[in-house]
């Protein structure tokens, strides 16, 4: 893997992995066409954490598997709380989800530090609630992150607008090919609040090599706006290293600096900060 990156936390950070318990997992209702993956892949969190470990990562967030578990955040929240240090849980929350405020505030009561507004495949993004939820966000130091297809991008052009002092995360680019017709996400890049989160999906999907849509990233966003995450084990196709391995050969030909930002410091800024 080569040199450490070096972050406030230590090490490379991935910001997308998931934790599932097999024996309490719900009905896939996402359309995810991975479906079920769970079930072909350890993904208990003491092995996923095991692999991360191995991997030379330093830790990551526990994003909420909705395809697996719904809206029931316990196990995100239980898992980081039990993995400590280097650890966060990204808590999240739907359309059908009763009294999300609330959610939202209990789980930050028992340490996470992200909510995930997840829109697919009922999208939600441009409702009212949704803005009072990222300024919720804000006001517990929470940080939002949105799940969405390309077709709302603009709805959450609006979200940023509306609560301009919090930034939110894009997850995998929004679904967004980059590289081809990526316009929807170049139409985001204005919105100065938002991130977007490079997942092993957007190189896999993407119209031109992993380094291109590193660089094509950085014309758009900058190097302070984007942030790494595996997307394991949802993706296990490959080995956890190699997926590590496949965002710092994309990285490898930037200074310092600007690795350090897209592979652990944006990561550290978002969801480990000091009052996270």
């Amino acid at each position: 893997m080569g040199d450490p990156v070096g972050s406030a936390v230590g090490g490379v950070l991935d910001a997308h992995l998931h934790v599932v318990d097999v024996a309490a997992c719900v009905d896939d209702l996402t359309g995810n066409p991975n479906a079920r993956w769970w079930e072909r892949v350890d993904s208990s969190p003491a092995a996923v954490a095991a692999r991360v470990g191995v991997a030379g990562v330093s830790g990551g967030v526990l994003v909420q598997a909705v395809g697996a578990h719904g809206f029931d955040n316990s196990l995100v929240v239980e898992a980081a709380q039990v993995l400590g240090g280097d650890w966060r849980a990204m808590v999240a929350a739907g359309r059908s989800t009763e009294d999300p405020v609330s959610l939202l505030e209990a789980a930050a009561a028992q340490g996470a530090s992200g909510l995930r507004l997840f829109s697919i495949p009922d999208p939600w993004l441009h409702n009212d609630l949704a803005v009072d939820l990222v300024r919720r966000c804000r006001d517990l130091q929470v940080g939002p992150n949105v799940c969405c297809l390309p077709e709302e991008l603009p709805a959450v052009a609006c979200l940023a607008t509306a609560v301009p002092d919090c930034e939110i995360a894009v997850d995998h680019c929004g679904f967004v090919a980059v590289g081809g017709d990526d316009q929807a996400l170049a139409d985001l890049a204005g919105c100065e609040n938002l991130v977007v989160k490079l997942s092993t999906g957007v190189f896999d999907a993407a119209a031109v090599d992993p380094a291109s849509v590193v660089s094509r990233l950085l014309d758009l966003f900058g190097a302070e706006r984007i942030v790494w995450g595996s997307d394991h084990p949802q993706v296990h196709d490959r080995s956890y290293p190699e997926l590590v391995a496949l965002a710092i050969d994309a990285v490898a030909g930037l200074d310092q600096k600007t690795r350090a930002a897209i592979l652990a410091r944006n990561a550290t800024r978002l969801w480990f900060g000091p009052n996270r």
